[in-house]
């Protein structure tokens, strides 16, 4: 359970940094690619723990993320084949697809595939499938979008929570309020990019 969930927000924040500085990066070792899996993976673990110690608005938790889906061939994905998963999913049956930000969550730290999509040499976005979701969906979402959601999580202060007990669940149910600013303004919530056309 999160008691302090700025440590969690902060940690958020520095990984948002690192993503953006990954944005521009243009040589790419193995290394690179294991910090970028590291730093996506955690900071979605960190959105989903937050979210379950309501520790950031339902209107966050519930917010539509854009992505592209892939539908699966048929064939099954496994360990000895998920390096060519490009040969695995219709990757000409492109549809664009909304999910709310704990299905990312899920998926990403459950993630059967992730692997980073270059445009013109600079890091345009992530794609990932969960292993019960491989043989359903493969799916891809825009870098920016994975920096826009960390930091308005990280930048979010619920202005109130509500909790009523549920008898059949035998606990309480908490409603978490939208965030406001330190003027006291409500937080604003940017819109994600669609990805348009692909390829």
């Amino acid at each position: 359970m999160i008691w302090e969930s700025g440590y969690w927000k902060e940690n958020l924040l520095r990984q948002s940094l690192m993503l953006r500085k990954k944005q521009q990066q243009r040589r790419w070792t193995e290394r690179s690619f294991a910090l970028l899996e590291q730093v996506v993976m955690l900071g979605f673990y960190s959105i989903r723990k937050l979210a379950e110690a309501n520790k950031i608005s339902h209107e966050i938790v519930n917010l539509p993320v854009p992505l592209v889906a892939f539908p699966w061939k048929g064939k099954a994905v496994t360990r000895m084949n998920l390096h060519r998963f490009t040969e695995l999913y219709d990757m000409g049956s492109a549809r664009p697809v909304k999910r709310d930000l704990l299905f990312l969550c899920h998926q990403v730290v459950h993630s059967y595939i992730f692997s980073p999509l270059f445009e013109e040499k600079y890091l345009a976005g992530v794609f990932f499938t969960s292993d019960r979701h491989r043989h359903k969906s493969l799916y891809l979402i825009k870098t920016n979008n994975v920096v826009t959601l960390f930091e308005l999580v990280a930048n979010n202060d619920p202005s109130s929570a509500k909790s009523v007990y549920d008898f059949e669940k035998q606990d309480y149910h908490t409603v978490v309020g939208p965030g406001i600013n330190p003027d006291g303004s409500r937080q604003r919530i940017p819109p994600l990019e669609h990805w348009g056309s692909w390829p």
